[in-house]
């Protein structure tokens, strides 16, 4: 019998089933799955174990407004540099000479105790006194994993993407002095509030934004951003002198 059509449209229904199908099977294996946010809590803990097990981290800090008291007339804007752990760092640091008005570049690093600053207009590196910075990035990856491990209040949202990654934003409160390891001087009786961008896959902080006097002479509103990446990257830090 001569085809006269009549199942041709059952044929292309099926094969358009077909397709369909085929189309969603490849949407769903192609589509990452939506991670589970962990309880607040857990996130911090996580947060703070790998904290404690990075070797070097790259870091840069930087005010939103204003900027922290260095003495002898200088303050600090922004800093970057690189964290070899347990006891060294290496950092350049951009200040104002608030008298002039005048932006000058300060090469620092610390090795254990060992304070050495590259002044910035003769350019020759000095031996500094232990307490002539009012901060300390030897140990910044257990500062900042102290202070994690002190903080109340804590939520947790999506933070988006961050440094190419996916993350959660952990909220919360923490006493400026739980920060004594990264800066020593940290005020009594102060509080601050926290938000910290961390890594979906691997717990690590991205950012850390601290609100609240961290320092003598800070407003109540001074805020710092800290930015951390390439983490456990080669780093060699040597005495200048």
């Amino acid at each position: 019998m001569p085809d006269l059509g009549l199942g041709k449209p059952h044929r292309s229904a099926a094969v358009l089933a077909v397709a369909l199908a085929l189309l969603a099977a490849c949407g769903s294996q192609g589509d990452a799955p939506t991670p589970t946010p962990p309880s607040a809590e857990a996130l911090r803990d996580r947060t703070v174990a790998a904290l404690r097990e990075l070797s070097t981290v790259h870091f840069e800090v930087a005010h939103e407004g204003g900027g922290t008291d260095l003495g002898g007339g200088l303050t600090l804007l922004t800093a970057e540099g690189d964290a070899l752990f347990p006891d060294r760092a290496e950092l350049t640091a951009l200040t104002v000479l608030e008298a002039a008005g005048i932006n000058l570049s300060m090469g620092i690093v610390q090795i254990g105790r060992d304070t050495y600053l590259r002044d910035p207009v003769s350019r020759i590196w000095r031996e500094a006194g232990p307490d002539t910075l009012p901060f300390n990035f030897v140990g910044m990856h257990d500062s900042i994993a102290d202070a994690l491990a002190a903080a109340s209040g804590l939520a947790i949202a999506d933070g988006g993407r961050k440094d190419g990654v996916s993350t959660f934003l952990l909220t919360g409160v923490v006493a400026a002095r739980a920060f004594a390891g990264l800066v020593p001087s940290a005020v009594e009786d102060s509080e601050l509030r926290i938000e910290v961008w961390i890594g979906v896959e691997d717990a690590l902080p991205r950012s850390v934004r601290m609100v609240g006097a961290l320092i003598a002479g800070d407003p109540p509103e001074m805020t710092r951003l800290m930015t951390l990446r390439d983490f456990n990257a080669p780093v060699t830090v040597e005495p200048p002198l």
